[in-house]
């Protein structure tokens, strides 16, 4: 394990590279993605005009959805952000914390998509986060919340294989070791880049608390919204959709 002051926070690194890695190599499907939460917020709320990613990325969901909605989006990632402004020209995107989020104001959708609700580690806090998403929903609005590997289905044996991504310009490859700590996991990612010959190596680390779907679907409840369950949206990882009555 890499020597926690060599290791900058999650996503400093990575952001340049993120989308080469999970596109190129077909690894997520953004528009197929946006498609199904798409149907999602119209089957319960048809006539939704405006949507709040939190935890947006690099802005590749919005990138579709914009289409559709009136779209923003959050992160605290500044250096993700920085590559969805360079997309997403014109679209509003907040640097902020999902678990104290107050943009003052209402949307039809809030969606908190590829697990980013696992960064909330501490218990105490899960329910104040899910509830400062809530309060971001118009009279109606849909949730949707993609959950972290579920506890039962966490492998504390299982071994990553080498990933790489290759567009002709940039190769990025990647090796992961994860752990178990409670009902915490650790994913330490190295990465190796070459660009024009010069080869560079960091490492991040993301530290995501395992979850039963119970308390996802308990913290919605609570929140005031109507809950159900989309289970294996990716294997072992459920999705919770909430909507505040109208």
């Amino acid at each position: 394990m890499s020597n926690d002051a060599t290791v900058p926070p999650p996503y400093a690194e990575s952001a340049t590279v993120y989308d080469l890695f999970y596109t190129a190599a077909g690894r997520k499907d953004y528009a197929a993605e946006a498609a199904h939460v798409d149907r999602l917020i119209r089957s319960r709320n048809p006539d939704a005009t405006t949507l709040l990613d939190v935890a947006c990325g690099t802005g590749l969901h919005l990138a579709h959805l914009r289409s559709s909605y009136t779209v923003e989006g959050v992160d605290a990632s500044p250096e993700m952000l920085a590559v969805a402004a360079a997309r997403l020209p014109g679209v509003p995107l907040h640097t902020g914390d999902m678990r104290h989020l107050d943009l003052g104001r209402e949307f039809d959708a809030v969606i908190c998509m590829f697990s980013a609700i696992g960064y909330v580690t501490d218990p105490e806090e899960l329910r104040p986060c899910i509830a400062s998403l809530a309060h971001h929903l118009a009279p109606g609005g849909v949730l949707i919340l993609d959950g972290w590997v579920r506890p039962d289905a966490w492998a504390d044996s299982y071994r990553s294989p080498v990933e790489q991504a290759d567009d002709g310009e940039t190769l990025v490859v990647r090796l992961v070791h994860s752990w178990r700590e409670g009902h915490r996991t650790t994913l330490e990612e190295h990465y190796l880049v070459r660009r024009r010959g010069d080869i560079r190596h960091f490492a991040e680390r993301h530290v995501l608390a395992l979850v039963p779907p119970a308390e996802y679907v308990a913290a919605v409840e609570a929140a005031g919204l109507a809950a159900e369950v989309e289970p294996d949206y990716m294997p072992g990882r459920d999705r919770v959709i909430g909507v505040r009555p109208r």
